[in-house]
């Protein structure tokens, strides 16, 4: 069985966690399927796991930005260098598709286009559509966002696999390494919540009507299907 360690970058808004749960768990109730045996490390808790004790990672959301640097931060970006180079299968979403930026050597900064909060259609790149990644997804399709900072520079062997008008929204660096920006484990009434619990601390939102993403959840599962 595949041995798949969640780092856990820490819990958003209290108003989503009482209602609906934590990331990890999302995770793991849509992969309950697959043949995976999955651990949750409270990275931001300073729980610590080494790279050779799983067949891969995921690195989740953070209501907080990598560019603070704290010291779980930096550990995680050590852990991300050292999977890299052993080629350990690593997907790192919303603020782990930064920390991945960055501990390979992008660039994450306040998104200068703002805010990206709610449903956004997202554009394949041609590397996106061959990418095994994103089997079974269309293109364009619908993913679910809340963030403010973005991957201005991707690193220099970095392969842009996904975009739109706020951004890049994945990417891959080699065969293993993959981060989107998008969150494919929110469910549609997760990010209703999210809009409105942001909307109404004064984050404006594009798109009000925020359809539902209904394929990018695929990307969790074909990333499991890539470990060997």
């Amino acid at each position: 069985m595949k041995k798949i360690a969640i780092l856990d970058c820490g819990p958003s808004l209290i108003e989503v966690s009482n209602e609906f749960g934590y990331a990890p768990e999302w995770i793991m109730a849509l992969c309950a399927q697959s043949n995976a045996e999955f651990s949750w490390i409270r990275s931001y808790e300073g729980e610590t796991i080494d790279e050779n004790a799983a067949n891969g990672f995921i690195i989740t959301g953070s209501p907080l930005s990598v560019y603070e640097e704290a010291e779980w931060m930096l550990e995680s970006e050590a852990l991300i260098s050292n999977a890299h180079e052993k080629r350990l299968p690593i997907l790192g979403i919303c603020f782990g598709h930064q920390l991945i930026a960055k501990a390979l050597g992008g660039t994450v900064e306040l998104n200068p286009s703002g805010w990206e909060l709610g449903s956004y259609p997202v554009e394949l790149t041609m590397a996106g559509i061959e990418s095994p990644l994103f089997t079974g997804i269309p293109n364009p399709f619908y993913a679910h966002e809340s963030h403010q900072d973005a991957v201005t520079m991707l690193p220099t062997s970095a392969i842009e696999l996904a975009k739109n008008t706020k951004g890049n929204q994945a990417f891959h660096v080699g065969e293993t390494t993959f981060g989107v920006q998008f969150h494919p484990e929110f469910s549609h009434a997760v990010i209703k919540k999210y809009v409105e619990v942001r909307s109404q601390k004064g984050v404006t939102v594009d798109g009000p009507s925020v359809p539902a993403s209904t394929h990018s959840h695929l990307i969790l599962h074909n990333f499991i299907q890539s470990i060997n």
